[in-house]
């Protein structure tokens, strides 16, 4: 597969993992009898994962730097690592949450509090917690209550999976919390600023598409917070401010009847033709045959 970007769909697609929702959310069991389970060299999968070792110990390369996982290792990675699973011991056993990145970010921006998150990603060279037994069976319980929704039809199914997605991102949370307040206070310059254009960007994304807003908002000059992201992310400012609206036009084209022109004037696009260009480079198709290919969904909840 080489170093390059993947998709959720194309990673399942190799393992042959069948817990697989609309190709946005992924939960599994993940021993030695899946498929493939060692021979991906590193990649940058282009989706948050959330892995829990149940037994056994695994050996992963993250960012080219190699290290051991044991029972109650809960790794936390985001699109920005580099990563490849380098063997296992014999009962190795770990569940597994692969959550596309548009929906994990369009979630960050629906609660204020799981913007933990960005700072846990940005200022943990090694992103681990390690869980107590306790801790780690009740986490264990949350994602296998994920993949038996995933493995079966229900009536209201989404919003199931949905309301438990959130649920488990709450109860890693406090975790993340609490290793993110014994941090070193002294936080590095460009983490912070990175940090702070988070912020402002979950607040004001659907009108402020361009850098410079940011920019002027945090008195720095656009090249040099350009450079900033770039230096702590290894991504462009653009992935992040895309991110979020490409999320959200998702969730409006699915989840409401805006028209398409409704659709883009509530973000703040030109006029029809510029949101259908941007929305076009992101999902591969006009919004239209996005829509038309996806039956209108229950609205009071965040989205899949």
């Amino acid at each position: 597969m080489g170093e390059r970007i993947i998709r959720l769909s194309e990673l399942m697609a190799y393992h042959e993992v069948k817990e697989v929702y609309k190709d946005s959310v992924a939960c599994f069991r993940m021993d030695n009898s899946l498929v493939n389970i060692d021979t991906i060299p590193p990649v940058f999968a282009d989706m948050f994962s959330f892995l829990l070792v149940e037994s056994g110990t695994a050996m992963f390369s993250i960012n080219c730097r190699e290290c051991s996982f044991r029972r109650g290792d809960m790794l936390l990675l985001s699109p920005s690592s580099l990563v490849a699973i380098t063997g296992q011991s014999d009962d190795f056993v770990a569940m597994h949450l692969l959550c596309e990145r548009s929906l994990f970010e369009h979630m960050l921006s629906s609660f204020d509090a799981y913007q933990s998150y960005s700072l846990f990603f940005c200022r943990t060279e090694t992103p681990v917690l390690h869980l107590t037994d306790v801790q780690a069976d009740g986490v264990l319980a949350s994602m296998r209550q994920i993949s038996d929704t995933i493995k079966k039809s229900y009536v209201y199914q989404e919003n199931i999976l949905n309301h438990q997605m959130h649920a488990l991102f709450l109860q890693v949370l406090e975790f993340v919390d609490a290793r993110v307040a014994v941090l070193p206070p002294a936080v590095n310059h460009n983490e912070a600023l990175f940090h702070r254009f988070i912020l402002l960007l979950t607040q004001h994304y659907r009108e402020e598409h361009y850098l410079d807003f940011y920019a002027c908002r945090l008195s720095i000059s656009t090249t040099y917070l350009s450079r900033v992201i770039r230096k702590v992310t290894q991504k462009t400012a653009g992935y992040f401010i895309s991110g979020m609206l490409y999320a959200e036009a998702c969730r409006l084209l699915v989840y409401t009847d805006m028209t398409i022109q409704a659709i883009a004037y509530d973000l703040h696009f030109s006029d029809q033709s510029a949101f259908g260009k941007f929305f076009k480079s992101n999902a591969g198709m006009s919004p239209q045959r996005y829509r038309a290919e996806r039956p209108l969904r229950t609205r009071h909840i965040s989205p899949l």
